[in-house]
């Protein structure tokens, strides 16, 4: 059974290397003499760091082999933009790293997957979540991270940190969504549950619209670390009439 499954997977790479061509035309940043060997080598490692194929940047074919492929075309927006990105992590590693004030090892280097990491445009957790919120709502910004964090969480391209969420809440308060800041605080309390920063902020929010949420949070931070500065807020709001 193992020997007829390699015997497929030969057999399937041998004929993808069958349908490239043997030269490669209208290379603009890699070198034109480059061999065949390396320049694919260097392909796959770009679809392997975005989790992409290869017709992602080129036209023509099926969307599945290489067949019709035209690969010197540089019709689709993703090639030109591959090529603008090869451009800036050369001018990032052959120029601005090598001046990095106490530099010490030369393996300091940028690679697509040192942003990418499996994902065609690497964004953060909060600006992935960010736009989501601003189109369907809180409620598809929670579903959208819950989802993330089932199914993604092993793959290293989210940062599912307390600070990452805490953060971008802070901001969202600042930037007067109170409501906003309160949900995402919340959803991160779910998994954090022990965190007074998070407890502490909610307390914070609520005393807007809630006194006695802002007081149950607020007593929840306390019965895990005794915080003057909160109990003192406890006493004033208990206090109010």
């Amino acid at each position: 059974m193992r020997w007829t499954v390699l015997v497929s997977l030969v057999a399937a790479a041998s004929s993808v290397e069958a349908q490239l061509p043997e030269k490669f035309t209208n290379l603009q940043v890699l070198p034109k003499d480059i061999s065949r060997d390396s320049l694919v080598g260097i392909m796959r490692r770009f679809s392997l760091s975005l989790n992409v194929r290869c017709q992602y940047c080129h036209v023509g074919g099926d969307g599945v082999s290489f067949k019709d492929v035209d690969f010197a075309k540089d019709d689709d927006l993703h090639k030109q933009r591959a090529r603008f990105m090869l451009r800036m992590v050369d001018s990032l590693n052959s120029v601005v790293l090598p001046k990095l004030p106490g530099l010490t090892s030369s393996a300091l280097r940028i690679e697509c997957k040192t942003c990418h990491r499996g994902a065609p445009r690497p964004l953060l957790l909060t600006q992935e979540l960010a736009q989501v919120i601003d189109t369907g709502g809180v409620g598809a910004a929670v579903n959208r991270y819950k989802t993330l964090r089932e199914k993604e969480a092993m793959q290293g391209r989210w940062d599912f940190s307390e600070w990452e969420m805490n953060l971008w809440s802070e901001k969202l308060a600042a930037a007067g969504r109170d409501s906003q800041a309160i949900a995402m605080y919340e959803l991160n309390l779910e998994y954090f549950p022990k965190s007074t920063s998070i407890l502490t902020n909610l307390g914070r929010l609520y005393e807007k619209s809630d006194r006695a949420k802002a007081i149950s949070y607020f007593e929840r931070a306390l019965a895990i670390q005794d915080i003057p500065q909160v109990r003192k807020r406890v006493d004033s709001l208990k206090a109010l009439p």
